[in-house]
């Protein structure tokens, strides 16, 4: 059973600008109207196939290089017949040609426009005995060097597209690599580790009948092997994310250098001295906060501040885009990202602010606990 779609004039991306292209189409028509029907027929049939060939090259891919072509001289034959002002209508013929699949398709059909358009301003003339005007040839240099000028920025879009999804697959194996890195360490760090304490809880359970002292031994070392396996999952978890961050500074500079924003730091990520978790927990937040900039925020430059006071670190993210929408009270409307930063944050008892200002951007404060400053406080 065939699904019939709904007619379209133009496709999704075209459909506002196709339908100003054809509202423009009035400006011939209206000089049509002022001719009599035997002067004019010629005209309306030249401007309903050019907008025919217009909308049928935005979805017919096979066929664009022939409507382009059609396109093209629709537009010669106004220009002869009528006048060579009709010839500016020529930029309907650039979309078309400018999608056209290789290079060469492109090139034939602006020299076929340049030609047809030329030998249309000659022919006209000549046809009224008047010397021939070149007002138009600063539009017809611009009219040939478009077409080339929209392939090589649709190619660009395209590299775009396809560093974006080569990205996306990366990203998807490495994903899938530490997925099976992490069940190897959980098997090989904790099957051995438990499957011990299975055994010793069946023994403490026949035990207890018949020797209880060896049972007591048998519970303590059931206990000595859970605080044994509860380091290894500690530091298993630590390892595995584990991002100082120096490291993810430099990161963060080059990716918002590859965006083509300017980055700027302020304090030294190496005299940071916190644990593992708060470490990573603040690196994942810098990463986040990067992204974002680098995504929505259309900024120029961007400074990352670190500083120590008052038992924390504080880590400013600040950049002179458009910022978030949104209140600065409300997170909630922030996005999901800023939302997965808060929730790490809570983890350590740290916190997340943002303030937006149109005059001077948007500022990302990130607060975490020293905890290491803590307990040494606490040791004394």
């Amino acid at each position: 059973m065939k699904i019939r779609l709904p007619f379209r004039f133009f496709p999704e991306n075209f459909k506002h600008f196709g339908f100003i292209w054809i509202i423009n189409l009035m400006i011939p028509l209206y000089y049509l109207l002022q001719l009599p029907f035997r002067a004019a027929w010629i005209g309306y049939a030249s401007v309903a196939i050019l907008a025919l060939a217009f909308r049928q090259a935005l979805w017919d891919r096979e066929r664009r290089f022939v409507y382009a072509l059609i396109q093209i001289t629709s537009v010669a034959v106004l220009g002869y017949v009528y006048t060579p002002s009709f010839l500016y209508f020529g930029f309907y013929c650039i979309m078309a040609i400018g999608m056209l699949p290789t290079v060469r398709k492109v090139a034939f059909s602006v020299a076929y426009m340049v030609a047809a358009f030329v030998l249309t301003m000659y022919l006209f003339y000549e046809k009224v005995g008047e010397a021939v005007q070149f007002d138009f040839i600063p539009s017809l240099i611009i009219l040939a060097v478009l077409p080339f000028a929209m392939k090589s920025h649709r190619k660009a879009e395209e590299l775009r597209k396809q560093l974006r999804h080569a990205n996306d697959e990366i990203e998807r194996l490495i994903k899938n690599e530490e997925r099976q890195r992490i069940a190897r360490d959980l098997h090989d760090t904790l099957g051995h580790t438990l499957s011990l304490i299975t055994l010793k809880g069946e023994l403490v359970e026949r035990l207890i009948p018949h020797d209880p002292e060896r049972a007591v031994q048998e519970a303590r070392d059931i206990q000595t092997t859970s605080r044994t396996v509860l380091k290894q999952v500690r530091e298993l978890i630590s390892d595995m994310r584990a991002v100082h961050l120096s490291d993810e500074l430099r990161q963060a500079g080059q990716i918002l250098s590859s965006a083509g924003i300017g980055f700027e730091t302020a304090g030294d990520a190496e005299r940071i001295r916190t644990t593992p978790v708060v470490m990573n927990i603040l690196s994942m937040c810098l990463r986040e906060a990067v992204t974002n900039v680098v995504k929505h925020s259309k900024a120029k430059h961007c400074k990352v501040e670190l500083m120590e006071k008052s038992g924390s670190y504080v880590l400013k993210v600040h950049d002179d885009g458009v910022g978030i929408d949104g209140e600065g009270s409300k997170l909630g409307q922030a996005g999901s990202g800023l939302l997965g930063m808060k929730e790490r944050l809570t983890l350590i008892e740290g916190t997340l602010e943002f303030s937006k200002r149109e005059e001077t951007g948007t500022t990302l404060t990130i607060t975490v606990p020293n905890v290491v400053k803590r307990q040494q406080t606490e040791g004394k």
